[in-house]
């Protein structure tokens, strides 16, 4: 058993953190370097998508079955992050894209468009308030589609347990975008 096994067994059996610190440490720079190749230009997107990489890593490990060398599952890992974060971009950016080709082709006036703008901002902020959980269980439910069954994976719960969560999810948003609302009056 080579080293990179041996600190990949002591992690899965123990739980040790410092052997997965080890495994990690020797290929950050390789990780930045697949990144910047494979995503982001912006270098604090780039530590975004390695924090993600990460967290992908540590809560990957424990499945991973030894079929190909430990670098080459990693590297895989870090590409797929990196694609992820630019296809999220994408879509983004098509999205302004159509409300922009939309509004042009309704004949919606400048002003009106920077007071939307402005609407959105203010809910994204409204959003932002939101605690971090409740803000996680809303983007993947709403925003990324993921079923029940497929957060409660993503998020180590139970599938119930995401169902109760997300419920008291939206109703807090509910509470914070109706108080919005009687503000604005």
């Amino acid at each position: 058993m080579n080293e990179e096994e041996t600190l990949i067994r002591r992690f899965v059996e123990s739980e040790d953190e410092s052997a997965f610190e080890q495994l990690i440490r020797g290929r950050l720079e390789s990780l930045r370097r697949i990144i910047a190749a494979a995503g982001p230009k912006d270098s604090s997107d780039r530590d975004d998508v390695l924090q993600e990489v990460l967290i992908r890593i540590h809560r990957a490990l424990r499945g991973y079955r030894f079929e190909s060398s430990f670098s080459t599952w990693v590297f895989r890992i870090t590409r797929n992050a990196s694609l992820d974060l630019e296809r999220k971009r994408r879509r983004a950016r098509q999205r302004e894209f159509r409300v922009i080709r939309e509004s042009r082709d309704t004949g919606a006036n400048p002003e009106n468009l920077a007071m939307e703008s402005l609407r959105t901002t203010e809910l994204k902020q409204l959003f932002y308030e939101l605690d971090e959980k409740d803000r996680q269980l809303l983007i993947l439910k709403e925003r990324e589609a993921l079923s029940t069954a497929e957060i409660a994976k993503i998020l180590g719960i139970l599938p119930g347990t995401v169902k109760s969560r997300l419920s008291r999810a939206r109703r807090r948003a509910r509470t914070k975008y109706e108080e919005f609302e009687e503000a604005e009056l």
